[in-house]
């Protein structure tokens, strides 16, 4: 279970049921119909769970402007309780992925989700020493012609190193997050399965 410390900032820091009671079994889901999944989470270790994070109040001095991104935030978050710290993962989950997709939302959503995540944890005690982006999708749509309605995908700020959202992070299960200077991360990739007679996308994630 948790320790004092922790338990004592869930009980007088942090809002009323921002978390979900703790369990080692999840369905996260996203329910717009613009494409609704279901994933089925099983996580060994203790852990904190904030479902539909996206929709949940933050830090109120972000910028507000969309140039930036910092006012999303993928759907799920949890912490999980690991030997020397916690492990972080950030879920977001989507029906197709191309790089419109991946530089425009996923990467911005993680971002501000991470930095966000690192707040909390200040709040909870906890130290985040690991973490795991995850996207959950049913399609793939990267191409050499949809590249072309973003020509910033390979475009790179002055002074930085110019790289391929695919080749150089999809396939490669990484991420890198411009934090001023450019800092990388695990990035896993989770393939979904449309049922047909709903049309959610259902898939699994074990954490052990």
């Amino acid at each position: 279970m948790y320790t004092k410390r922790v338990q004592y900032a869930i009980d007088n820091f942090i809002m009323e049921q921002y978390f979900w009671d703790m369990r080692h079994n999840y369905h996260l889901k996203e329910e717009k119909d613009s494409g609704k999944s279901d994933l089925d989470v099983t996580i060994k270790n203790d852990n904190l769970c904030i479902y539909n994070f996206d929709d949940k109040k933050k830090c109120n001095f972000l910028r507000p402007d969309k140039k930036r991104g910092m006012q999303k935030s993928v759907d799920h978050i949890l912490f999980e309780q690991v030997d020397d710290g916690w492990r972080l993962h950030l879920i977001e989950m989507k029906s197709s992925v191309g790089y419109n997709t991946w530089l425009e939302s996923i990467k911005p959503k993680v971002r501000t989700s991470y930095l966000t995540s690192l707040a909390i944890a200040d709040f909870l005690g906890i130290k985040i020493i690991d973490i795991v982006a995850y996207t959950t999708y049913d399609e793939e749509k990267f191409s050499a012609n949809s590249n072309k309605t973003n020509p910033r995908a390979f475009v790179p700020s002055l002074g930085k190193k110019a790289r391929d959202p695919v080749k150089d992070e999809w396939e490669k299960d990484q991420l890198f997050l411009e934090l001023g200077e450019e800092f990388k991360i695990v990035h896993k990739r989770i393939k979904m399965n449309k049922d047909e007679k709903t049309g959610v996308l259902l898939g699994k994630l074990v954490i052990s």
